[in-house]
């Protein structure tokens, strides 16, 4: 049992690091020893749920774990309703347009799409990203209970950029403005020079349970009301669609 817990760690932390991690770094963040480790990733590596760079020698998931979750995402509602408006908003606004839930403390991609954006921030299916520092993740913590928003905070607020907000005040005082006005904005907060704006997305409960978003360099001057409006309306219609009134 220890085994498979180990296992699921390393794929659950390798899932949170785009540019991978070494052997030795793994087994320090995990508290388990090399050895372990190395076992653990080698047999991962060979049934290609792992994959290890020849330059940097650090590993990273493999596109074997993507066929885990494929079946899911085709049948699941959320997806499957937002997949016209995402489209449509994509080619009206020539941005990446990104489907995320909160998964545990983390804000997860389960869906995209592409545009031919000059986004630096690339986000893929099955991405992890932290829900301080995004705007997904603040338009969704803007409606979930208080004492829930705190936790997660504090178990997860380090500085990513000189923008990212680490006073927890501060950052509860963003999210009612996120509820005054129906969206979110990441403003440089992941990763310099980018922008995110994201709206919630509710169900027939009135409960959130994602958020649509788009994300583009903050010198394209796209944080706008017109690609608000329409963000908004994006979310909208896909609250609609899965039953919200």
């Amino acid at each position: 049992m220890q085994l498979v817990e180990r296992t699921l760690d390393v794929l659950v932390m390798l899932s949170k690091e785009s540019d991978g991690l070494s052997l030795s770094e793994l087994a320090e963040r995990l508290k388990i020893p090399n050895s372990s480790t190395h076992r653990i990733l080698a047999a991962l590596k060979k049934n290609h749920f792992v994959m290890q760079s020849s330059e940097t020698k650090k590993y990273r998931l493999g596109y074997k774990v993507l066929t885990l979750s494929s079946n899911i995402i085709r049948e699941d509602n959320l997806t499957l309703a937002a997949k016209p408006f995402m489209k449509e908003l994509a080619d009206k606004m020539n941005k990446t347009i990104t489907l995320c839930v909160m998964e545990g403390e983390d804000v997860i991609c389960i869906y995209y799409v592409e545009s031919k954006d000059t986004s630096m921030f690339l986000v893929r299916t099955g991405f992890a990203m932290p829900p301080h520092a995004t705007s997904a993740g603040k338009a969704m913590q803007a409606y979930m209970p208080l004492n829930q928003v705190q936790q997660i905070y504090l178990n997860n607020h380090q500085e990513l950029t000189s923008h990212t907000k680490i006073n927890l005040e501060s950052f509860l005082k963003e999210l009612e403005e996120v509820r005054v006005n129906g969206y979110a904005v990441s403003d440089e907060e992941l990763q310099l020079g980018v922008q995110g704006v994201a709206c919630p997305i509710f169900d027939y409960n009135g409960k959130v349970i994602g958020s649509v978003s788009y994300t583009a360099l903050k010198s394209d001057n796209s944080l706008i009301d017109e690609n608000i409006k329409m963000l908004k309306e994006c979310a909208l219609n896909i609250s609609k669609s899965i039953g919200a009134v």
